[in-house]
């Protein structure tokens, strides 16, 4: 497979009397070599052998197996690319903190160091934006435990706000898609927190309503920091800093790397490769190539784009599985020209796009009309939710199990003490029924999609790394679970 490379072929900058441009190019630095045809011939024999069987070969609803599939799909952050979830934190938290202190005027103890308020942090927290409270809620949407800023909420406070039952009607509309933006024209009502990259904007919010209700003016009736958080964390986001190392994020994750991302090891390169060998693989990525080609490389090295037939970046999930965006060419690190469904190729690199056309795609290079196809990421509504509704089987990374530990396996996360909260509870399993053992015990709004819409929930996939791409793993079912290695140990005491 070609290697990608970014470099800058003429420059223009603009300073009084003269002018200087840079255009950035997208280079095939490897020329391609009879490999490709190869690689792509092998998985036609597999998906026609699999044709000739007529496709049952689907394990039980209750096992799961790497090789079932015709097509495999992968999402990069926090999935292929591993992060140092608390150094990245740690990061994003002082970038947001500085532009709101700086730019728009907020009290300075909102510079304080993100460990002071560490344990305010937890996936799947729900702001009511206008009263500025958050609510951690069941897969039910019951309010079980809730804050307004950082100070917590007793329960006579929960049902003074929220009414007896602990039910708020925007979450038991939020929780059927985990979408929680509105539609064109509407304000923002409630904003979940959703991954690593917008978790330490949970903790600005939180500070700066209690600066808010601190000041003379005291607490407000309806809060409107939502907004200047938004804008924060947006500006360290923005696909054209990375070019122009701004924004702090993208010039931390350029000059140092090592810091923020782990290298994959040895075992999980053999077998990503093994798995491109047998099947169609695809890196779907809501980042910019630009990006998303630097993470790769420090993760998998030089030769990173030989892992994947296909890489799809800038993706916009969910609506990559749900909508009809078309696929653009690239030029450099920006889009090109759409490029029409027929004209697709295997082999390419492409921005935006659809499932609906790349499943076309396959279809067409692999002869099988109905392909089985997997897709493996981290985030739970735009990687699991999402593509799970659209008919796609889904594995789940989920690093909360190896931060609070698992059933029978000794695998420890690095940054294990920086996802748990004393506050807020198991990410599981929050104020149930400790009577009932194992995954029916799951009662969190999050903890419960990897079972409802995933076949099989890991911490990471050096995980399934250290088995053969055959092995075959319980999967999510009736009468099984599908974390592995094993159960959250909260699920069995």
């Amino acid at each position: 497979m070609p290697e990608w490379n970014i470099s800058v072929e003429s420059c223009e900058y603009q300073e009084a009397s003269f002018t200087l441009t840079a255009n950035m190019v997208l280079k095939n630095v490897k020329d391609e070599d009879e490999c490709l045809s190869e690689k792509v011939m092998k998985k036609k024999y597999y998906c026609k052998n699999n044709k000739r069987k007529k496709q049952p070969p689907f394990s039980d609803n209750d096992t799961f197996k790497f090789t079932d599939y015709d097509c495999i799909g992968f999402d990069l952050d926090n999935t292929i690319c591993r992060y140092r979830v608390g150094e990245i934190m740690r990061l994003e938290y002082n970038l947001i903190a500085d532009y709101l202190v700086h730019r728009y005027g907020y009290e300075p103890e909102l510079l304080l160091p993100l460990d002071d308020d560490m344990d305010f942090l937890q996936k799947g927290l729900i702001m009511d934006i206008k009263r500025g409270n958050f609510l951690k809620c069941s897969d039910s949407g019951k309010i079980l435990r809730a804050t307004h800023g950082t100070r917590p909420m007793t329960s006579d406070m929960i049902e003074e706000v929220y009414g007896k039952a602990r039910m708020w009607e925007p979450v038991v509309e939020f929780k059927r898609t985990l979408n929680d933006h509105p539609v064109q024209g509407e304000k923002s009502i409630l904003r979940a927190f959703k991954d690593y990259f917008d978790m330490p904007a949970m903790v600005a919010c939180a500070r700066a309503i209690d600066a808010q209700d601190n000041s003379e003016e005291g607490p407000l009736e309806e809060y409107d920091i939502w907004r200047d958080v938004h804008v924060a964390m947006c500006n360290m986001y923005r696909r054209e800093h990375f070019r122009h190392d701004k924004g702090g994020f993208f010039p931390a994750m350029k000059t140092q790397p090592e810091r923020y991302i782990y290298e994959a090891s040895e075992r999980f390169k053999r077998w990503l490769k093994a798995i491109n060998e047998h099947t169609y693989t695809f890196l779907i990525s809501g980042s910019s190539v630009d990006y998303a080609s630097h993470c790769a490389r420090h993760v998998l090295g030089p030769d990173w784009r030989e892992y994947f037939d296909t890489m799809i970046c800038t993706a916009k999930k969910p609506g990559f599985f749900t909508s009809d965006r078309p696929f653009r060419s690239l030029v450099g690190a920006d889009d090109g020209d759409v490029v029409p469904p027929n004209k697709l190729r295997i082999d390419e690199t492409y921005s935006g796009g659809n499932w609906r056309d790349l499943l076309e795609l396959v279809k067409r290079e692999s002869g099988v009309e109905n392909p089985h196809c997997l897709y493996v990421g981290d985030h739970l509504a735009q990687d699991v939710l999402a593509p799970s509704v659209t008919g796609l089987d889904t594995v789940a990374i989920v690093e909360e199990m190896a931060a609070e530990g698992m059933v029978g396996d000794s695998m420890e996360h690095d940054f294990g003490c920086d996802l748990m909260s004393s506050y807020w509870g198991s990410f599981f399993t929050t104020d149930g029924d400790s009577s009932v053992l194992g995954v029916e015990r799951i009662n969190t709004l999050y903890g419960s999609v990897p079972r409802q819409h995933a076949r099989l929930a890991i911490p990471s996939l050096e995980a399934v790394a250290r088995h053969p791409i055959k092995h075959q793993y319980e999967a999510f079912s009736e009468d099984t679970s599908g974390f592995f290695p094993g159960d959250p140990v909260i699920l069995h005491f």
